[in-house]
């Protein structure tokens, strides 16, 4: 759900250094972007005012795609899980010794695989982000980075449809280069998504349609799939066969379509600077911003902190939940992907109440208090989800994690918009991008490494909420009406 929140350029940069060519799409050639006709069959849910760039409509197909390859990853969990486990019990029976119930490669735990695979994402992401973030910024291949990253997600799809005992350590690799090529695709997406306007109405507009289009992408293949595994009766492993031969036809058609009509090449935004090569262009650019915020903006750096450890705890909760609901509380798959179906559609109400809560209160109480409820829902549903007799219960947990997750994120983005300085928000939103996935692998760390100590799901489970409350703690020390007024003033944050 991460990826809805981001709608600015990927890294900071002096605008003074930026090429001409760096601007909107409205605001450039009018004879070459807002009067694209599309093509009548184009539904209207994909269309936006006659003004808009053909762009918008590509960026909304483009989100029917982007549904599917996240939701379908959740499909793959428990069957990699249980086929962890099963090598997991053969290995212990040839050793004769099951007191500890199997280990397999590496003596690693099963349990712990999914999670072994957010930490090896979640560093390989953090690593690889800068440097595609230069490639868009410091080349003409923007659109290629989206295109090929979106063929390489579909064939990615493809070739998970070969999960078996056989396989599944291969499938198990595979998903760390999918979340790494999604990173990629998504940083192209953003690059576009900051162009089509300059106007904040229009910005909220079209990203408001790319987040339901999203939803209703990822509800709908929800639907689709568990309705398959109930008729016919699928397992966890023939459950994830048929989500990802679904997602590798359907993504496949998609982004092909969108990449290929609606998606046109843009210009380099800024030279790579003398003496430098993309990669050290890249993390340069990471590391000016960084430095910039940390001497100079006091409310922005303590607003990154809080959103690197509270957005590293929520990107964990789909494998950490995962494991817990199929190790704990023995669900299936398709039982599992009910489960996310509560998250996703208590997560339209979620964002209604982002928005009314952030205009009743103001951004930062808001998001405290949306903390506040993750922190006592993760709480109870460790400490009352005790095993398979109690899974009727998580469904009502599931609805709580989803309303604070559609509450969560466009909280953020609010509150980070308006504490930034005037004339600097597409300069400073690359930073925020990087904030959420530096610290991403370190909720799953803990909770592989608590796994393999011998503790219990539950204490694993409530180890998220240490990110949680280390956000909640950051957030106390915004003064929020400063912030604002510095922003508004354009003066550069010292204090808030």
């Amino acid at each position: 759900m991460r990826e809805l929140k981001h709608t600015g350029p990927l890294f900071y940069g002096d605008p003074d250094t930026r090429d001409d060519e760096d601007r909107s799409f409205q605001d450039g050639d009018s004879d070459n972007d807002a009067d694209t006709p599309l093509p009548s069959s184009v539904p209207s849910l994909f269309r936006f005012e006659s003004k808009s760039p053909v762009e918008a409509t590509g960026l909304a197909i483009n989100a029917l795609a982007r549904g599917a390859v996240g939701i379908s990853t959740l499909f793959l969990g428990p069957a990699l899980l249980k086929l962890a486990n099963d090598a997991a019990q053969e290995n212990c029976k040839a050793w004769g010794d099951c007191s500890d119930g199997g280990r397999v490669y590496g003596g690693m735990r099963p349990t712990s695989l999914l999670t072994n695979i957010g930490i090896f994402s979640g560093l390989f992401s953090s690593l690889m982000t800068p440097i595609f973030g230069a490639i868009v910024d410091h080349t003409s291949h923007r659109k290629a980075v989206g295109q090929f990253g979106g063929i390489l997600l579909s064939l990615i799809k493809g070739l998970e449809v070969f999960i078996g005992p056989k396989t599944w350590l291969a499938i198990s690799m595979l998903q760390v280069l999918n979340f790494v090529v999604y990173q990629a695709h998504l940083c192209s997406v953003f690059a576009y998504t900051a162009e089509l306007s300059t106007n904040p109405h229009d910005q909220t507009t079209y990203n408001a349609r790319f987040q339901q289009i999203n939803y209703l992408s990822m509800l709908g293949f929800l639907l689709v799939v568990v309705a398959s595994s109930k008729v016919f009766h699928l397992d966890d492993v023939q459950t994830a066969k048929v989500s990802q031969a679904f997602a590798f036809f359907g993504t496949g058609i998609v982004f092909s379509l969108t990449w290929t009509l609606f998606m046109r090449p843009r210009p380099a935004l800024s030279q790579t600077p003398q003496n430098s090569t993309l990669v050290q262009a890249g993390f340069c650019k990471l590391r000016d911003t960084s430095q910039h915020i940390w001497r100079h903006w006091r409310a922005p750096r303590f607003f990154l902190m809080s959103a690197m450890q509270s957005e590293s705890a929520t990107q964990a909760l789909s494998t950490v939940s995962t494991t817990f609901m199929k190790a704990q509380l023995e669900m299936s798959a398709a039982e599992i992907g009910q489960t996310f179906f509560c998250v996703f559609v208590a997560g339209l109400p979620g964002a209604y109440l982002a928005d009314r809560m952030g205009k009743a209160v103001n951004p930062k109480r808001s998001a405290m208090v949306c903390l506040c409820v993750l922190i006592i829902n993760t709480t109870l549903a460790a400490t009352l989800l005790t095993g398979p007799e109690t899974k009727g219960r998580v469904y009502m947990f599931a609805g709580v994690w989803g309303l604070g997750l559609g509450w969560l994120y466009p909280t953020h983005s609010a509150l980070y918009c308006t504490i930034i300085p005037r004339g600097q928000e597409s300069e400073l939103m690359g930073i925020y991008l990087c904030s959420g996935s530096v610290l991403s692998f370190l909720p799953p760390l803990i909770f592989s490494f608590l796994n393999e100590i011998g503790m219990s799901m539950s204490v694993g489970m409530m180890s998220l909420n240490i990110f949680f409350t280390g956000g909640f703690v950051c957030l106390c020390l915004i003064d929020y009406t400063d912030a604002c007024q510095l922003a508004l003033g354009g003066i550069a944050i010292s204090k808030a």
